[in-house]
């Protein structure tokens, strides 16, 4: 479904019939449904006047044409002695009337779109206007996406760099407070996946006893405050270092998966970690700085088949909610979490994430690496309007970088809706379309070592049908397994 030749009432209808439950202007008290119904018409008619004028509502230059018309309208109501004329007129329809109360535009600063929040407005013009340019440009999803600047080749070797991922793990291990096949980890595994029955024992009689049951992969513990060298232990089917939730009361032990390659050379380790020829990418450039890129098919269908069982059947994936615990109307999307076992280099999810991961270091040339790093997050949007409103992954600010906090963003888009769906990049004009199995990267990390300030404020626009399923990775430097990002700064 397109919006090519739409009129604002028509586009108007259609965002309020898709998004009448969402979160800002659409879900208003009674009493201020006909000021917002005004304030979007006047917004609307200004956007398809530099439609009109553009040919496109993407960039820059249509963010700057709308503001500069509704300014227009301004000045000639000033001009013109505003309702005072009108009054002196006798006038009550026709011109004077269209030019009644025109859209007060707020202080704005451009590169990036920054518009001034004005705390004595009860209305919130300047989230009115943000709101209505965002909405008014992902119901035109006849523009397509913002245009490729560049390309490069990026060529992956699985082998080579799977190994070399294996032998880091392996001089850690050997650092780490474990032994050769056990890693020890400040923190507590989740209920379930339990295997035998718990017991209270030492620590080195849970090894062995864990080496005894069928499937055990670690034990986890908390720690008396007595001092008991015997506390209540749990055996655990599934045990990954990624899934230990940080904790300073409780201790986890996990059989180190990589053991058996540590002890083989680099050439057997390639082997055994790949058989497959490098491969060679392309990448699109959208954006030098921040960086905004793509690199169409990342994915195989059977990569996003993968990942789409391990995050789970709809009535898995739970609905998002506030802090607070009541669902989200800010993001209404469902999702869940992905971990990634980083000491299993074999497995299908790890050599994913690794592929991902040896992509973005080479690209940005951070120093980010999968160990600690958040889980994948996969997110389905299925009902129509759902969506995720404006917002940054990273600070947004502008100040210097903090080490451990969030640096750069990926989204693998598996599955893509009917209509709508795209990712859109509110404050400077960009739009991408999505494609199945492309990967979008967007890094908010400028090479002076400090946060953009506002380019990279996004969004996820509503899906009128269908469903829109999205692997989303965020990207830390300075994580680990001793220091996993929930230990980082959070951002």
């Amino acid at each position: 479904m397109t919006t090519k030749g739409m009129s604002s009432n028509t586009i108007l209808l259609l965002l309020t019939l898709l998004i009448s439950q969402s979160f800002g202007y659409y879900d208003v008290h009674e009493d201020r449904k006909h000021l917002v119904e005004r304030r979007r018409k006047q917004v609307f008619t200004q956007a398809d006047a530099c439609v009109s004028e553009l040919g496109t509502s993407l960039g820059v230059s249509f963010l700057d044409c709308v503001l500069e018309k509704l300014e227009a309208l301004e000045r000639d109501y000033d001009n013109n002695g505003g309702e005072e004329s009108c009054a002196r007129d006798g006038e009550v329809d026709g011109d004077c009337a269209v030019m009644e109360d025109p859209f007060p535009v707020p202080s704005y600063t451009r590169s990036p779109l920054t518009i001034k929040h004005d705390f004595n407005d009860p209305a919130d013009h300047p989230g009115m206007l943000m709101d209505f340019i965002r909405n008014y440009t992902c119901a035109r999803d006849v523009d397509g996406g913002s245009p490729v600047l560049d390309k490069h080749e990026w060529v992956y070797d699985e082998a080579e760099v799977g190994a070399a991922l294996l032998e880091k793990i392996c001089q850690e291990n050997m650092k780490s407070e474990g032994s050769a096949q056990w890693n020890k980890a400040r923190g507590f595994l989740p209920a379930g996946n339990d295997v035998g029955k718990a017991a209270e024992m030492d620590v080195e009689s849970a090894k062995v006893h864990c080496d005894k049951l069928p499937m055990c992969e670690g034990f986890t513990f908390q720690m008396t405050a007595d001092g008991n060298n015997k506390p209540m232990i749990f055996f655990k089917s599934r045990a990954s270092r990624s899934g230990v939730v940080a904790s300073d009361e409780w201790k986890t032990y996990i059989r180190f998966k990589g053991s058996g390659y540590c002890d083989s050379n680099s050439a057997q380790q390639q082997e055994q970690i790949s058989t497959e020829p490098p491969r060679t990418y392309t990448i699109e450039i959208l954006r030098e700085e921040p960086l905004v890129a793509v690199i169409p098919n990342f994915a195989s269908q059977e990569d996003c088949d993968m990942l789409i069982e391990a995050g789970g059947t709809d009535e898995v994936m739970g609905r998002a909610h506030e802090s607070g615990g009541g669902p989200s109307s800010y993001r209404r999307s469902y999702s869940t979490n992905i971990d990634v076992d980083y000491e299993s280099p074999t497995d299908p999810i790890t050599r994913f994430a690794n592929r991902m991961f040896a992509f973005v270091r080479d690209i940005t040339g951070y120093s980010l690496y999968g160990p600690g790093q958040e889980p994948i997050n996969a997110v389905l949007y299925k009902d129509a309007g759902d969506e995720y409103r404006p917002h940054c992954d990273g600070p947004c600010n502008g100040q210097r970088n903090q080490y451990g906090a969030r640096v750069a963003t990926s989204i693998l888009y598996c599955q893509t809706s009917d209509g709508g769906g795209q990712t859109s990049f509110t404050r400077s004009g960009m739009m991408i379309m999505p494609r199945p199995r492309d990967l979008l990267l967007f890094s908010y990390k400028h090479h002076n070592d400090t946060w953009d300030n506002g380019f990279t404020e996004h969004s996820g626009c509503p899906i009128t049908g269908g469903r829109k399923w999205i692997a989303t990775q965020w990207y830390r430097e300075g994580v680990n397994y001793d220091v996993p990002w929930n230990m980082a700064e959070n951002v």
